[in-house]
């Protein structure tokens, strides 16, 4: 009986993952990024920790950045999961040399459609993607605007936030109101005072766009808000990076409310998935690699690519769906496996590929998420001291593969 009840909650368990397909995404300033120095290194082991589907980016310096963060990042060895949209140099003002950019996995969207919206400064890129579905008359679609408006604060840019938050809305007269919308970017917002905010939120838009951690306040040098500050990652600026420690929320993913409809089959945000990632919350006016930002979960590793790549954090969410793709995971067969003591007592360890970290999500028998690690190294002990005598799942997340693994906890 035992047995029977076990594998009917395996069974419940691998269907519950399966059948919901988690979308990932990130934005990124790059800070000035024309693919010839080493940060290409620090961002292709920053992607690989957190594998976004969608990933946007600013501050792209050339055509041929764009191929390294293609080749050299995303796409390696075998792999060839992702596509870029096409380049586009901004014609908006005279940045020329700092460009957004749209990166997608190619095996859940397709790119239908992309545009530009011109302001007084720079671009804002507009890109359609499809989810590949297996019903035709199931068709979700995800419209993404990457945008870098005006830095600096004081009224005069206040206002250009505004302008350029004003073009955005007005394009949204333009998209059906049953497609999903993601606005990201740097918006070098200081408080959710500011006009361009407010615009950007106002309940009489075409579509109305919500925040989705809504934390009004004063932003800036404010450390209530410290665990979702994104600038700047050093604390003494040289002549590429800005200084003055993490105190900004410059950075955001906005996104179109039927989004925030947690019960919507087709595409929904994930709660509490936000995140400003390489962030402990404990970095207020800090540098990124301070040992003051050493408790939480994103290790000094980690960090120091993030110090070495920008002077901004990433953003990071991400999006549901319980619809059928026509293109699933695959699964590595016996590539990973709990070792040492079982049944597990106060610690597991994880055996398997270890050039890359992986990402791990801890399930009980009802499905219920319990811990998840973003970036977990092969080979370091788990800490499951907490949990009760009973069965677990471990979904491993692991270069674009995933494999589900049981263990047995007892006391």
């Amino acid at each position: 009986m035992k047995n029977i009840l076990f594998i009917f909650h395996f069974i419940f368990l691998f269907g519950q993952i399966s059948a919901q397909t988690n979308i990932k995404v990130l934005f990124y300033n790059l800070l000035q990024f024309d693919g010839f120095d080493n940060r290409k290194y620090d961002l292709k082991y920053i992607l690989d920790t957190y594998n976004p589907d969608i990933f946007g980016v600013c501050e792209l310096k050339s055509e041929a950045a764009s191929d390294t963060i293609l080749n050299v990042c995303l796409n390696y060895g075998s792999t060839d999961t992702y596509r870029a949209a096409s380049f586009h140099y901004n014609t908006s003002g005279s940045y020329q040399d700092l460009n957004q950019l749209l990166f997608y996995n190619n095996d859940l969207f397709e790119l239908t459609y992309q545009d530009i919206l011109q302001t007084s400064v720079r671009d804002i890129n507009h890109y359609q993607l499809k989810l590949r579905t297996q019903d035709p008359n199931n068709e979700i679609y995800l419209e993404v605007f990457v945008a870098h408006l005006k830095s600096s604060d004081g009224n005069t840019n206040e206002q250009t936030r505004l302008d350029m938050a004003t073009v955005f809305v007005n394009y949204l007269n333009n998209i059906p109101t049953d497609h999903y919308i993601l606005f990201m970017g740097d918006f070098n917002l200081y408080s959710s005072s500011e006009p361009a905010y407010q615009k950007i939120l106002d309940i009489n838009n075409p579509i109305i766009m919500n925040d989705p951690i809504d934390s009004p306040g004063v932003w800036h040098n404010n450390s209530s808000f410290s665990h979702i500050h994104t600038q700047a990652t050093h604390l003494y600026g040289n002549s590429l990076f800005v200084g003055g420690g993490l105190d900004d929320r410059f950075d955001f993913i906005m996104v179109s409310e039927n989004l925030m409809d947690f019960q919507n089959p087709h595409l929904r945000y994930k709660n509490q998935s936000y995140r400003a990632y390489g962030n402990n919350g404990t970095c207020f006016n800090e540098s990124i690699v301070s040992t003051a930002c050493d408790n939480g979960i994103y290790d000094l590793v980690l960090r120091n690519h993030l110090y070495n790549m920008s002077d901004h954090l990433p953003v990071v969410m991400e999006m549901e769906t319980d619809a059928t793709l026509s293109v699933s995971y695959d699964s590595v067969t016996n590539a990973f496996y709990v070792s040492g003591q079982h049944p597990v007592k106060n610690t597991l360890t994880i055996d398997g590929p270890d050039d890359f970290p992986v990402f791990i999500k801890l399930y009980n028998l009802l499905g219920q998420q319990l811990k998840e690690i973003p970036h977990y190294n092969i080979h370091t002990p788990i800490d499951v001291s907490n949990l009760s005598s009973d069965i677990y799942f471990l979904e491993i997340t692991y270069n674009n593969y995933r494999q589900l693994l049981k263990f047995v906890k007892s006391d």
